[in-house]
Parts: structure tokens; C-alpha cells; sequence
């Protein structure tokens, strides 16, 4: 049994020799063809070799041995000037030595062009280059072409651009670049202006696209540029300022600190009136009795300018107000017993101390009050006539005097009589009855008030008192 396995492995080794053999007989007899320059014999049979045949390495040899066919071809094109042709065999070759000799066939096209004077022609082969020959040495000479055709020719300023940055980005530095550097400077004055332009006019992250684009490459005075990157980052800030949100605004300053150091102190400055800001609308909340909102807007500060000496008078201001206004309820509280048990004295310095700690109209009313009830417990009936006397300046003995006066018109003095004053307690302690009489042998006026001693007030009790009051 293994004897048979062995004769059989033998006959199968034996038959791949003889395959192999045939195989190289073929690269042979195309290779002879490729030696005696019978370009054309030799691909056609390593193009039915290649694909027919199982020996990998073989095939490998087959199709490089093609390539330097077709690339012959092409030279001999090339001799005969038959270009259109020598492009194809060249393209058909795909090899380094014919990508190198498609690309100066090309310049050589693009250059009979230009002195023909066919831009358009010319600018095809650059881009021909470009195109199909990714790599070639040749290529910074043809991006600086195509850039020089784009600015002169075809008036494509943003295609022109992109070219040199192309051209920057893989070959910094090539005689090439530094030359195409010369041309393109011609539209950059124009892309800064532009983008001051969108900046002025609030469109900042699409005029920062173009600034920090300008700053990647050598055509902007870079300190200029980063002033005018500061200054957009700037606009940010401030249209955040108008919106109220600080915080933001506060980020994009220290961002254009970072690209115009120079601007610091000015921003230093801006933030400070940030931070006042805070301050101002932490004391709006105040003055509300919102002490939550006004404690945030007083820490906000922090955040810009850490230990705000402000911000920390402003809290130490918040918490003193706060606890006043504890000890004025506090005290309110105490005053309020204290006049129950008619202590008046006592609750009115209570009163006092509480409104002098938190002026409330509520605590000076009730400071008023208590002076009132003093002053009623002492002599209810004069006190009485000096709320009437009082009264928006001594209004009412003004108006009564001139009715008088009016009533000696047409009367004799001793025809009129008049009462004065004459006070008496009314419907409880406190309110008393205020009546004056002019009396006369055919009118009369009689006038009658209720006066409250505990806050003076004044309230008519008739027409005739009513209109007098007016």
C-alpha cells in the first residue's frame, strides 16, 4: 500500500516539473520577443500566459516583463511624436519609469500649449499630472502651475487658495511653494478683509475659520493675525455680555487673552465691570428680599476673579441685612406684647429699633401709633385739637375762617355765632368727636368730624364737613 502512495506522489511531482517547465518556456519565448524589441509578439502572449497560467511567481514576472513592453511602446511613440498613443502604452504600462515619463510628456504638452498661447490646453495636461500621477516629483511644479493659471486665467481666487495649501501642507519650503507663496499673497489681503467683515457684523466663528486657516500658513504677519482673532473673540464675549450670560462671556475674554496677550490689562478691565455686573444685579435680588438669587449672583464673581473683594463685602452686606431683618421681627414681636399690655412706651422704642433695623412702613406706622396712644393717654381732648390743627397745615381752621369771613359779608358780627371747637368722646377711647357751629339768623353751618387718636385720621361726618375737606 505504501509502496503504490509513493509511485503516485512520485507521478504527481513529475507532472508539475513538466508544468512548470512548459510555464517558463512561455516567459522564455515572450522574453525573447521583449530582447529583439518585438514588443507587441511578447505582450500578446503574456497577456494569454497571465491569464492562463497557475505558477504565481511566474506570473508576477510575466506582468512586469509586459509593463517594460508597453513602456517601450511608449518610447518609440514618443520618437515618432505620436502622443496620443504614447499616452496609452505609457498608462497601459503602469510602472514608475512610465508614470515618469507620462508626466514629462504631459509638461511637455502643457509647455507647447502656453507658447501657443492655449491656456485651457495647458492647464488640462497640468492637471493631467496631478490627477494621474499622484506623487510625481513633478508635482509641486504643476500645483504651483495650476495656482499661477487660477489667479491669471480662470479667476478662481478660492480654488487658487486651496491649491496652496495643498502645495504648503506636503512640500513646505520647496522652491516651488515659496514661489506659488509670491502669487497667492495677491488674494490674501482680501480673506482678511472678509473676514473683518463677518466679525463686524457678528458672524465671528465663520470669520475665525478663515483667520485661524490664514494662521496656518506664511502669509499673514502672525501677531497681526492673532490680534485680529483676539479682537473676534472679543465680539464673542461682548454679544454674551448683552445676553447676561457672564460666564461665557468671561471664557471667550481668557481665550483672546491667549492670542493678544497685549490685551490683557484692557480685559482685566472689561472683566472687572463683568463682575460689577454681577454685583449690581446681586443687589436688585437684594433689595427684593430674594437673599437666594442675590448669594448666587455675589458668588458668580469667583468664577472670573477668585476672592472678589466686592463680592465678599457684598455677602458679608447680604448676611449682616439678613440677620437685621431677624432681629426686627424679633423686636416687632416683642413690641407687639408690649403694647397689648399697654406698655406704649416700651413698645414704641421697640417699634423704633425694629424699623431702624429693617425700615418697614408695617414697624413705622406701628412707631407712630405708639406715640399717638402716649400722647392720647396724656391729654386725649388736646391731643385731639392737634390733630385737627395739624391737618394738611391747619386746612381746616383756614377754610372755617374764611367762611367766616364770608358769613360778616352779610351779617353783622353779632348776628353770627360761633361755638369754636368743641371736642367729646365718640364711639370708643380713642375716637373722639370734633364739632364747630356758625350759626346765623338764616344759615348756619354745622361741622362734625370723628378723629381717631390712634393714627390721626380725620373722617367727616356730614356733606358740608366732607366738602370743607376737600
Amino acid at each position: 500500500m505504501t509502496h503504490r502512495i509513493t509511485i503516485k506522489a512520485l507521478a504527481c511531482a513529475l507532472s508539475l516539473l513538466a508544468l512548470a517547465g512548459c510555464e517558463i518556456n512561455k516567459y522564455n519565448s515572450a522574453e525573447d520577443h521583449y530582447e529583439n524589441k518585438r514588443y507587441a509578439a511578447a505582450i500578446q502572449e503574456l497577456d494569454d500566459y497571465i491569464q492562463k497560467g497557475k505558477n504565481g511567481a511566474i506570473i508576477t514576472r510575466s506582468e512586469i516583463l509586459r509593463a517594460k513592453c508597453y513602456y517601450e511602446l511608449g518610447l518609440l511613440a514618443l520618437q515618432r511624436e505620436s502622443y496620443d498613443l504614447a499616452i496609452r502604452f505609457l498608462k497601459l504600462s503602469n510602472s514608475g519609469e512610465a508614470d515618469q515619463a507620462l508626466g514629462n510628456l504631459y509638461k511637455q504638452l502643457a509647455e507647447k500649449a502656453l507658447a501657443e498661447n492655449n491656456q485651457y490646453t495647458a492647464m488640462y495636461y497640468v492637471e493631467a499630472i496631478l490627477r494621474e500621477i499622484p506623487g510625481s516629483e513633478l508635482t509641486p511644479e504643476m500645483l504651483a502651475r495650476r495656482i499661477t493659471f487660477l489667479l491669471d486665467t480662470f479667476i478662481d481666487h478660492n480654488r487658487a487658495w486651496e491649491t496652496y495649501m495643498m502645495l504648503y501642507d506636503t512640500y513646505p519650503n520647496n522652491a516651488q511653494e515659496l514661489s506659488a507663496r509670491k502669487q497667492i499673497m495677491r488674494v490674501v489681503p482680501a480673506k482678511i478683509e472678509y473676514a473683518r467683515r463677518l466679525v463686524e457684523t457678528g458672524y465671528y466663528s465663520e470669520g475665525l475659520r478663515i483667520l485661524f486657516e490664514l494662521g496656518k500658513y506664511p502669509v499673514v504677519e502672525r501677531e497681526e493675525n492673532n490680534r485680529m482673532i483676539a479682537e473676534a473673540y472679543i465680539g464673542q464675549a461682548e454679544s454674551y455680555l448683552k445676553g447676561e450670560n457672564y460666564l461665557e462671556a468671561d471664557r471667550f475674554f481668557r481665550i483672546a487673552i491667549q492670542y493678544d496677550p497685549a490685551k490683557k490689562e484692557e480685559i482685566n478691565e472689561r472683566l472687572e465691570q463683568v463682575v460689577r455686573l454681577f454685583i449690581r444685579k446681586g443687589d436688585e435680588y437684594l433689595a427684593k428680599r430674594d437673599f437666594d438669587n442675590a448669594l448666587l449672583h455675589y458668588q458668580k464673581t469667583y468664577d472670573i476673579i477668585p476672592d472678589y473683594d466686592l463680592a465678599n463685602q457684598a455677602i458679608a452686606r447680604l448676611n449682616a441685612v439678613k440677620a437685621d431683618i431677624e432681629r426686627a421681627t424679633s423686636l416687632y414681636s416683642q413690641a407687639e406684647k408690649a403694647e397689648l399690655a399697654g406698655k406704649f412706651g416700651e413698645a414704641l422704642n421697640l417699634y423704633r429699633q425694629a424699623n431702624s433695623l429693617d425700615a418697614r412702613a408695617e414697624y413705622r406706622n406701628k412707631a407712630s401709633q405708639m406715640q399717638n396712644m402716649m400722647d392720647a393717654q396724656a391729654n386725649p381732648v388736646a391731643f385731639a385739637q392737634r390733630i385737627i390743627n395739624d391737618y394738611k397745615g391747619g386746612l381746616l381752621n383756614t377754610r372755617i375762617r374764611r367762611q367766616k369771613q364770608d358769613l360778616l359779608e352779610s351779617f353783622d358780627p353779632n348776628e353770627i355765632r360761633d361755638t369754636g371747637w368743641k371736642i367729646m368722646i365718640s364711639s370708643s377711647q380713642y375716637k373722639y368727636e370734633a364739632r364747630y357751629d356758625l350759626v346765623t339768623p338764616t344759615i348756619s353751618y354745622f361741622y362734625v368730624w370723628q378723629v381717631n387718636l390712634k393714627d390721626r385720621e380725620i373722617i367727616p361726618l356730614n356733606k358740608i364737613s366732607e366738602n370743607l375737606m376737600r
